[in-house]
């Protein structure tokens, strides 16, 4: 079940802007080749599409962001974002999508700003996943860990 707490548009920008920030923090990469990492990223990214249901539409941007690895290393990691039309219930996508992402062990954060139910999921190499759902639309934004330029 999901616990939610009620804040306003100035907790809600609060969040936003901590979460654009996530690309600047500093994270140690997971010790997997560059290619599996990224795979493991897109296929979370399609496990919480299907968990959450409905029909997306895929608009991840192929640049990656800079970032930085412990000691200053140079890093990069890649967005994504997903689109979906309103599902029936917004609390039942949003519950399934947080059940999913405890099971994947991802730490998540619950919160509803107005009719929206935003999740926030963190794993432990530092990816970063934001669903939100509302009688309108869905949508899934994220961005891979953090891996050293070659």
């Amino acid at each position: 079940m999901i616990r939610r707490s009620r804040f306003g548009i100035v907790a809600a920008a609060a969040v936003f802007g901590v979460a654009a920030l996530g690309g600047c923090t500093l994270q140690t990469p997971s010790a997997v080749e560059d290619e599996e990492a990224r795979e493991r990223f897109v296929a979370l990214l399609d496990d919480t599409q299907a968990a959450a249901g409905g029909s997306w539409s895929v608009r991840d941007d192929p640049t990656p962001r800079q970032c930085v690895i412990p000691l200053w290393v140079s890093g990069e990691r890649f967005p994504a974002l997903r689109l979906a039309d309103g599902p029936a219930s917004p609390t039942r996508a949003a519950d399934r999508v947080e059940e999913a992402w405890r099971e994947q062990g991802l730490e998540v954060t619950v919160m509803e700003v107005s009719n929206v139910i935003e999740l926030k999921g963190e794993s432990t190499v530092g990816e970063l996943l934001l669903f939100r759902a509302s009688d309108s639309a869905m949508t899934l934004t994220g961005e891979s860990e953090c891996r050293p330029v070659a």
